[in-house]
């Protein structure tokens, strides 16, 4: 959520500095992300002055272009290039001297000197579009004729200087999604008295009444509107622009602004209707009808179902209550008869709708999260205040406000002495009375022992006492609770084996390489399987987005999507790993596999003049699972069963948006922790020599070491303790199907000193099984 401080400041005084003020905010839940430097001009007209046009004429080399002079003061004459039409000799116009940087949508360009079709231009007269002071594209800004050239631009219009507050808002936190939201958050936090916004009555008549009826009470408790006549649709005036334009929204007309002015002034979605095309001069709030279909304002038919909660008239549906308006309902540039609408919806309604078109709209998010069914009147007055203000005509009904059953504030009763026991330390009396009156939690009975309150309507996530306590605590501080100087500690007895001293185990040695531990969501998109696969996909029922629609069912594209995430970055040489669940739906059961996924891309090594840079390979990545299972005391033969090599698409590359390539394994971890065991095997020390003899093979190119380990481990058996291979060779003068293997054999007698009589007829039988099962050429 954006906040303008500016805007904050309106409801309430600041005399803290910002960075102090974003701190207190962040330390009781409302978490300040950004603070970002705004201005109301882009730019700030930096640099800009007033230019008399001294003379003009025609450029030789172009019919649009002109040759002006242009005094900008301290006897400083320029000579400018301009196509506007509206030039003429003896105005004032605005200057953008050599090394001015101008915005615009698309990013800023500076002002250099150049030359146009042969004439030299130092500088550039300005139109208003260009330095952000309106949208006249037609020509150059002509100014007041008694202004002094060189004057600052600055010291003619006011440029606002604000910051912009990005705040994360957690779901249980509607009541602070809104500036007034903020400011009341802030009068717990500082002691300062917020202000409300002020509103005036409304003399509230006339025959154009619209009537109002709610389908079901539990998913719209209370719908309120009124009509007003006669409107004008025209632009925002300056101040509301501003307003909206300090938090990124982009103005569209006076009425819609109001409506969105007021939602993040005081956290109350509302919305305006063309009155002339509702149907029989009715609004129903009522799920639809399967089948009804409906346009919204993006343009997009959607077709609707029973669990979709709507806006209708007689006919129609014309709304996505508490989302999205329709198209063919909404406020034009025809439009003279509004009817506006000030609801509370069901949080929990308007959440399945919205996600279930994948919307979410500044009104769903507030909806969603909970409004304040007694600032609906509140918030329809004050839109009628303002659009009678800034687009005239007449209010011509009385207001409609359909509210069956009247929502009651939850009252809770507290034990001071449960509280204290909950934060581990005595908080005062006064000060908790005092914070529950800065949070508006009326206190209705107290006798020193025990607190009976009343929450406020707008604070739907406090029900129970502890909700009380931890609203205590956070304005408290969590930082005004002492550390005690002595702690108890009961440690905990943790098995041998326990699978999670054996993933922490696995994780260390794999940091201890190169590795980072990944952790991905386990929600994705359906997009990414194939339907074959999406048979036995956990799909979710309300999910948050198309992209986060099934749980997850390996892990190779959770890394891909860290690949291109860090590549992206220019952080191009990755080792990952991670470990995490994946899920299927099998025989209409659910199940739940974990798995261990090793992911490598780019160079093996970082760029270093010691090191060739190598790409890394499968081998490779193998070969640390080897190491793995070794740690884990699991027998090298389990690796063909528990390790597969993921294999990486196109399809998914594109996906990710990834060009450099990468490999990536899979390892069953379930399967791993049943074999796993930390017995630890001691050898006695060799007593005896050990002996190394080496062999160079010529073998077929088709032949894998894996062949050679194995038929030197059956001719060698106990004696053999280690097999090397410590070279590799293709290229002259092998054949192009040929490759030599240099592999050093590593000999061990436990009861004596091998001879060479005996070692010898060892090798002679090893070569002769090389020679007969790999048809080995030895090289001598």
């Amino acid at each position: 959520m954006k906040i303008s401080y500016n805007w904050l400041k309106r409801f309430i005084n600041l005399e803290l500095p910002l960075e102090e003020i974003c701190e207190k905010l962040t330390m009781s839940g409302l978490e300040v992300e950004h603070i970002l430097k705004t201005e109301s001009i882009k730019g700030g007209l930096k640099s800009l002055v007033v230019g008399h046009v001294l003379t003009i004429e025609k450029h030789p080399g172009a019919d649009k272009l002109n040759k002006t002079t242009v005094d900008i003061g301290n006897g400083t004459i320029l000579n400018i290039v301009c196509g506007a039409p509206n030039v003429d000799a003896g105005q004032k116009v605005i200057v953008a001297p050599v090394g001015t940087v101008l915005y615009s949508d698309e990013g800023s360009f500076e002002i250099k000197k150049a030359k146009i079709r042969g004439e030299a231009s130092e500088g550039m007269i300005c139109g208003e579009d260009e330095i952000g002071l309106g949208s006249d594209k037609s020509g150059i800004m002509v100014l007041d004729s008694s202004l002094t050239p060189g004057t600052p631009l600055t010291d003619i219009y006011k440029v606002e200087t604000d910051h912009q507050l990005e705040i994360a808002i957690i779901p249980n936190r509607g009541d602070a999604i809104s500036h007034m939201g903020v400011a009341r958050e802030l009068q717990a936090l500082t002691g300062e008295k917020y202000r409300k916004p002020s509103i005036e009555s409304i003399d509230a008549r006339g025959q154009m009444r619209v009537d109002v009826s709610i389908g079901d009470a539990r998913a719209t408790p209370r719908y309120s509107g009124i009509t007003i006549t006669g409107v004008e649709i025209k632009e925002s005036p300056d101040w509301l622009k501003k307003r909206l334009q300090s938090i990124d929204l982009k103005p569209i007309n006076n009425v819609v602004d109001i409506t969105n002015f007021i939602q993040h002034e005081i956290g109350q979605p509302l919305h305006a209707f063309d009155y002339s095309r509702l149907s029989g001069n009715k609004i129903v709030a009522r799920y639809a009808k399967q089948g009804e279909k409906l346009t919204t304002l993006d343009e997009v038919e959607r077709e609707l179902t029973e669990k979709h909660l709507i806006i209708a008239d007689a006919d129609k549906p014309l709304a996505l209550a508490g989302v999205l308006g329709g198209i063919d309902s909404g406020v034009t540039s025809s439009t003279s008869t509004i009817f506006i609408e000030s609801a509370y919806f069901n949080p929990a309604a308007v959440r399945k709708t919205a996600k279930s078109f994948g919307l979410n709209t500044d009104a769903s998010y507030r909806f969603e999260r909970g409004t304040d069914p007694e600032m609906v009147s509140f918030a329809l007055t004050r839109a009628v205040n303002l659009i009678l203000k800034e687009a005239g005509g007449e209010v011509a009904s009385e207001v409609v406000d359909v509210y069956p059953e009247i929502i009651e504030p939850l009252q809770i009763e507290i034990k001071l002495d449960e509280l204290n026991k909950f934060v581990g330390h005595e908080i005062p009396e006064d000060d908790a009375l005092r914070i529950l009156q800065s949070l508006e939690i009326k206190i209705k009975a107290n006798n020193n022992r025990n607190l009976f309150l009343e929450v406020p309507r707008y604070r739907p996530d406090v029900e129970r006492p502890v909700d009380i306590y931890e609203e205590i605590l956070r304005v408290y501080g969590f930082d005004s609770i002492p550390i005690p100087q002595k702690v108890n500690y009961v440690p905990s007895v943790i098995a041998k084996d326990s699978p999670n001293k054996i993933k922490t185990k696995v994780s260390e040695y794999l940091s201890s390489i190169g590795f980072n531990e990944i952790m991905n969501n386990s929600l994705v998109a359906s997009k990414l399987y194939s339907d074959d696969q999406l048979a036995e996909a956990v799909y979710m029922l309300n999910p948050l987005s198309q992209d986060m629609n099934v749980m997850r069912m390996e892990l190779v594209n959770s890394a891909l999507s860290s690949v291109a995430y860090n590549v992206n970055r220019k952080n191009s040489n990755l080792k990952f790993y991670e470990f995490g669940k994946t899920y299927f739906k099998r025989d209409g059961k659910y199940v739940e596999l974990e798995s261990l996924q090793l992911t490598f891309s780019g160079n093996r090594h970082p760029e270093h003049w010691s090191t060739k840079s190598e790409k890394a390979t499968t081998d490779q990545l193998l070969a640390v699972v080897a190491h793995v299972f070794k740690k884990l005391n699991i027998a090298p033969k389990q690796l063909d069963k528990l390790v597969t090599v993921s294999t990486i698409t196109k399809q998914q590359m594109k996906a990710h948006g990834l060009k450099q390539d990468a490999i990536s394994v899979h390892v069953d971890w379930d399967a791993c922790l049943q074999l796993a065991n930390s017995t630890i095997k001691l050898q006695e020390i060799p007593t005896f020599p050990v002996v190394r003899r080496d062999l160079s093979l010529v073998l077929d190119k088709a032949i894998s070491y894996k062949e050679v380990e194995k038929i030197a481990k059956q001719t060698l058996q106990q004696v053999l303790t280690d097999i090397l291979l410590f070279d590799v060779y293709e290229g002259k003068p092998l054949a192009e199907n040929q490759k030599s293997l240099a592999v050093a054999f590593f000999l061990y007698n436990p009861k004596k000193t091998m001879e060479d009589k005996e070692i010898d007829a060892l090798m002679v039988k090893l070569i002769t099984n090389f020679e007969s099962n790999l048809n080995a050429l030895i090289r001598k």
